[in-house]
């Protein structure tokens, strides 16, 4: 059991990411690959996984010998930078200490000796941090990049749904809807799994939805260099074809209304809020109102022009668009 102790400094600090973080979505992709890969029993077809296997870069290979079907995963790779040349940086600057641990660690429960790079990335070698720099680039590129706007739509969607739940019954009711495996329990988070007891220490959890991943959460152990985090399937998950299953079914018409439906499809081009008012037939004050609304819940961004604002959609909003229009269907011309 995965015990997570709180402090009512750790209370008041557990926050959700503000952007998903493209290092942690590619590794834990390839984490996903791989279970898919010896899973028991055949899981339903996701077009993702396919297009992974057919794009896997040669020169992510070494990939395969640090991140295995399950965890312990090292924890150098976990940073939650939302851009991908910062985390990099981060994992080039890993100091030989921490690769050594936390490379001993990750191994301890695996059969042989690890491969020579993975000694060689142990002792701090330029040469193998830099295989692995490129190998994680080239995955991101080849798996993770084409599918962004998804990831994006997929977390955004995930933290706007979390909220109210967050807003009535705080963490206590958030966390009994992330997974069956956690548990709120005396003041702390239980999560079955590896035995081990950890202090947040006064900063809080950072909690991270996850587009690719689908497995059970996550605990990552913070230390001096990264926060604590939780790491949970998005719901629904973010590979665009289970994306757009479920937005189909949710009737999303009915949902948001016709006149903030019609907010919406005007938004496939940006507009102003008088443009915007004079397309839809509303007044600029219902206009302002409706976005509002539709940009607290991350489906439009609005910016200012000199005097003027315009309203845009975002990735969320341009998913959600397209089950209206298209009345469920999957979005034409969206990779899964």
């Amino acid at each position: 059991m995965v015990r997570v102790n709180f402090t009512a400094d750790d209370l008041a600090r557990t926050r959700f990411s503000a952007d998903p973080a493209p290092l942690v979505e590619t590794a834990m992709a390839l984490v996903e690959l791989r279970r898919a890969g010896v899973a028991r029993r055949r899981a339903p077809a996701r077009p993702w996984l396919r297009e992974a296997r057919r794009a896997f870069p040669s020169t992510a290979r070494p990939l395969l010998d640090l991140l295995w079907p399950r965890g312990p995963w090292p924890g150098f790779i976990d940073s939650p930078a939302t851009d991908l040349d910062e985390a990099l940086d981060f994992v080039r600057a890993t100091p030989r200490s921490y690769l050594r641990c936390d490379l001993a660690y990750t191994w301890k429960d695996r059969p042989g000796r690890p491969p020579p790079w993975i000694r060689n990335l142990a002792d701090g070698e330029g040469e193998a941090l830099d295989l692995l720099v490129c190998a994680l680039r080239d995955l991101h590129d080849a798996v993770v990049a084409p599918h962004w706007e998804s990831v994006l739509a997929s977390f955004h969607g995930d933290v706007t749904r979390r909220m109210p739940v967050v807003a009535a019954g705080g963490l206590e009711a958030l966390f009994g809807t992330l997974h069956e495996q956690l548990r709120w329990r005396d003041g702390g988070l239980d999560r079955e799994g590896f035995e081990t007891e950890h202090d947040l220490g006064g900063s809080g959890l950072l909690l991270v939805p996850m587009a690719f991943w689908s497995g059970p959460p996550v605990v990552l152990l913070g230390d001096v260099r990264l926060p604590s985090a939780l790491l949970y399937a998005a719901q629904p998950n973010g590979q665009a074809e289970v994306l757009a299953g479920e937005a189909g079914n949710d009737n999303l018409g009915t949902l948001i209304g016709p006149t903030r439906a019609a907010v919406l499809r005007a938004l496939t081009e940006p507009h102003g809020t008088a443009e915007l008012a004079g397309t839809v037939g509303i007044s600029p004050a219902s206009a302002s109102e409706h976005a509002k609304v539709l940009r607290d819940a991350y489906l439009i961004e609005t910016r200012r022009e000199g005097r003027s604002v315009r309203h845009s959609l975002t990735p969320l909003g341009r998913t959600i668009l397209g089950q209206l229009l298209s009345g469920g269907k999957e979005l034409e011309g969206r990779a899964g």
